[in-house]
């Protein structure tokens, strides 16, 4: 069976998220009851989001690449980045890697046209909701991805940073995105929600909303089990 490497850190909480999930998939899956081969290499968050507010993104993509390549000589068979923001740099990591990469947009992509979802509010910390590139990315699958406004960006990376973070869920927090959810079904008539960044899921994990919740680390963990049993 093919290891795992996992380049987390980014931030822990989801990291766990991701060695839980995928620990609990597999052993169902695995016909003797097994866990999963994997290693994680921890990169520092903080160093990576100054790489993207800077927009340093050779940087960025050197500093990336350092982690995935202790994977690579901890015998990974294949990647993930266990976060949505460092995926502004994928293209790059996926052509300098030695073993392959599994994207966390394209999975959850394939679901949204699946869904025939074609218009979506892309949420996350601030630098991923305004990075072009995650933009172009949904464009080129027919998806339409739609931001908050600029102040409800900023509360959205405070609940971010200061609380998920840590382990902190807040039913105020989530009641104050849910009004921006609704303001944006109402007025910008979206048809989804994306949840672009790992630890929203700590947020919405049993919330209904008006619309589709399309949660990426949900998508990203199926198509990594996916890989890992593919003979």
């Amino acid at each position: 069976m093919k290891k795992l490497g996992i380049l987390g850190g980014m931030g822990p909480e989801s990291t766990l998220l991701y060695y839980k999930e995928i620990a609990s998939a597999y052993q169902k899956k695995d016909k003797n009851g097994y866990f999963p081969a994997l290693t994680i290499e921890t990169v520092n968050i903080y160093e990576m989001l100054h790489y993207c507010s800077t927009k340093q993104y050779d940087a960025l993509a050197d500093y990336l690449l350092a982690g995935i390549f202790n994977l690579e000589r901890a015998g990974a068979d294949f990647a993930v980045l266990a976060a949505n923001t460092p995926h502004a740099v994928f293209d790059i990591l996926r052509q300098k890697a030695h073993i392959p990469l599994l994207s966390i947009t394209e999975p959850v992509c394939n679901a949204l046209n699946a869904a025939g979802i074609q218009k979506a509010a892309w949420l996350g910390i601030r630098m991923t909701m305004e990075q072009e590139r995650f933009s172009v990315l949904f464009a080129e699958h027919g998806i339409q991805t739609v931001i908050p406004k600029e102040e409800e960006r900023i509360l959205i990376d405070r609940i971010i940073a200061q609380e998920l973070e840590f382990g902190i869920v807040n039913d105020s927090s989530r009641a104050q995105i849910n009004q921006i959810i609704g303001r944006m079904i109402t007025e910008e008539h979206i048809e989804g929600v994306i949840l672009g960044c790992t630890e929203l899921p700590l947020l919405y994990a049993n919330e209904k909303l008006p619309v589709p919740v399309f949660d990426t680390v949900k998508y990203h963990i199926q198509g990594i089990l996916a890989y890992m049993f593919e003979e």
